[in-house]
């Protein structure tokens, strides 16, 4: 193998990488979870710390009860957006006081 070759296949091996390395950075600064058919999607999320997730009414009635705190707000027609800033790392659990016996949960990742 030529020098220039391999250092052209060290370039593009490192910008890959990088790429990769960025946008999981970028996809982890907030979110959107939507509420419906008694799940929340996705059930877990993980976002920077001072990062914002908005959850989405789809259909049904439901509620963001976090287990500890006093977070509980209503997700329905009339309010179909809910949304908290996390700002300290940390994992935040959370369900819908409606339909937790049906498994409806999910969990906030902060780093």
């Amino acid at each position: 193998m030529r020098r220039g070759s391999w250092m052209r296949k060290v370039g593009i091996v490192t910008a890959i990488v990088t790429m990769a390395v960025g946008v999981g950075v970028a996809q982890g600064a907030g979110g959107t979870v939507k509420a419906s058919n008694y799940k929340f999607a996705p059930k877990t999320l993980t976002i920077t710390k001072g990062s914002r997730v908005t959850w989405k009414w789809v259909n049904g009635g439901h509620t963001v009860t976090f287990v500890k705190g006093t977070f509980n707000k209503s997700l329905n027609s009339t309010n179909p957006t809910v949304s908290r800033t996390f700002k300290n790392p940390g994992t935040y659990k959370y369900y819908c006081s409606i339909h937790r016996s049906f498994g409806m949960t999910g969990k906030i990742v902060v780093q």
